[in-house]
């Protein structure tokens, strides 16, 4: 089988708005142009992966499940909306963890790469044809890391962003 590219994108301030350990389904909202932009990356043929630090966990902030269930919301809202997001990679590292095996070094923060390859082994995605999008210069990192094409999502409408790496990486034809 060969190897398809795909979108891995940073789910807090690139998808949806990070109120600080963003977990508590009540706090769940877009970011502008988000559903859109998803949209046009699934009417592309892409797969769409969301990799996000969630150091939350770590801290004690909120727990696994916790997070698990605003994922399922997010996708059950994107179900409306007809897109799927092929898989969640999620880190729940971070240096200040209270929880002490959570607070050591590991591969997969961000800027690591270890959740961007992990995806692409376990999908077949080929990553030199694919992209990395997330608001921070640590998504921009991990992408670059991985070896994937990446942008840095400095706010507005993040379906404005989408429209110009269609067309830069996967011009008329998408991604078929």
């Amino acid at each position: 089988m060969s190897q398809k590219p795909a979108i891995f994108i940073d789910r807090d301030n690139t998808v949806t708005r990070d109120h600080g350990y963003t977990w508590d389904i009540a706090d769940f909202a877009w970011i502008d142009g988000a559903v859109e932009a998803l949209q046009l990356f699934a009417g592309a043929g892409l797969d769409i992966f969301i990799v996000t630090n969630q150091g939350g966990i770590g801290r004690g902030f909120f727990t696994a499940a916790d997070m698990h269930a605003f994922h399922d919301h997010l996708q059950s809202e994107l179900a409306k909306a007809n897109v799927t997001i092929t898989d969640i990679a999620f880190c729940p590292h971070h240096p200040l963890a209270e929880i002490e095996s959570l607070k050591t070094p590991c591969s997969c923060r961000k800027p690591a790469p270890g959740m961007i390859l992990g995806l692409a082994k376990k999908w077949n995605i080929d990553l030199p044809r694919s992209v990395m999008i997330g608001d921070h210069e640590k998504d921009v990192e991990a992408g670059h890391n991985a070896g994937c094409h990446a942008y840095r999502f400095e706010g507005g409408n993040l379906a404005s962003l989408v429209r110009h790496i269609l067309h830069q990486h996967f011009g008329d034809n998408h991604a078929r």
